[in-house]
């Protein structure tokens, strides 16, 4: 599969905010649960810091450790393939203990979501704007695929799936019209999906009217939810006393998961938090990144 070049490749959301709660300096030490293309990797490294990235994506975690290298800093870096709950997850002692994770991190990053590169690369199946087999699979090693949510589930899972996940009032329209469509043939790509969905509901000004159904398929097959449930309370184990998480989430659900862990440890002394309000994008940033519009970035501190 061909890779974009790794210039210019991407520009990290809310930059100038992650580096000024982090504050990275030499001698400090952070995790990148959510590497993708490194932008906020190399705002941290450049400040002298070092830092290990953690990404499911085996060719996101390859493009980043090469741009890294070209940007002169692969031995301030660490790079791990695992998904952030496995790496994260200190009960077995397994692979955090070889990775030096435990208590040793001076803060840590979260920017959830899909990347740039899973977007636009058609052969990953993540987006309606490339006609490509429907996989939508972070990790290429997953068994399940968003074909396989389509054509396997039945007709009340997916209009649980498409509006709790996709929060898409058209669900059961849709889930009606996938389920008639799949007695005569499976739909096995993004564009027989979103023509589908569009055919069903029309065309308005606004967002497709399949980015919700892709949003949700793309959630389930790579069980975001349950990931940032798992990561969440086992993140604190790896930050040093004082240290900072952040964490950008683009999705509703996703930002409850966050505030809710935060209110809760914080209310069990474990954190501070240090946004009392979510902080979002500047009107300047989502001129320059459109793709940044959605992002909500809530702060905490480890107390103890």
């Amino acid at each position: 599969m061909s890779q974009p070049s790794t210039n210019n490749l991407h520009t990290p959301v809310m930059l100038d905010e992650v580096i000024h709660y982090l504050d990275p300096a030499p001698g400090k030490r952070y995790l990148d649960a959510t590497l993708g293309y490194a932008g906020h990797t190399l705002g941290l490294l450049q400040a002298g810091a070092q830092v290990t990235g953690i990404d499911r994506d085996e060719d996101m975690l390859n493009i980043a450790t090469e741009r890294i290298a070209k940007a002169g800093f692969a031995t301030q870096f660490t790079p791990i393939h695992s998904s952030f709950s496995q790496a994260l997850d200190l009960q077995g002692q397994t692979l955090p203990a070889r990775a030096g994770l435990k208590g040793q991190f001076d803060g840590v990053i979260f920017d959830l979501g899909v990347s740039s590169y899973q977007l636009d690369t058609p052969g990953r199946g993540f987006s309606f704007r490339y006609d490509a087999p429907l996989d939508m699979r972070m990790d290429k090693n997953l068994a399940v695929t968003a074909a396989d949510l389509v054509n396997g589930l039945g007709k009340n899972e997916l209009v649980e799936l498409f509006t709790t996940l996709g929060e898409d009032r058209n669900a059961k329209r849709i889930t009606n019209a996938i389920c008639a469509r799949r007695q005569t043939s499976p739909i096995t790509t993004t564009q027989e999906l979103a023509d589908l969905v569009v055919g069903l509901v029309g065309r308005s000004r606004g967002i497709h009217p399949a980015t919700r159904i892709f949003q949700a398929l793309r959630m389930a097959v790579n069980s975001e939810r349950l990931e940032l449930k798992t990561a969440l309370p086992s993140v604190l184990s790896s930050l040093k006393e004082g240290g900072v998480i952040v964490v950008i989430s683009f999705h509703s659900l996703e930002d409850k998961i966050v505030k809710s862990w935060i209110n809760d440890a914080t209310s069990a002394g474990q954190i501070e938090e240090i946004t009392q309000n979510v902080e979002e994008p500047s009107a300047k940033e989502i001129a320059i990144n459109p793709r940044s519009r959605s992002a909500k970035m809530r702060v905490a501190r480890r107390l103890a």
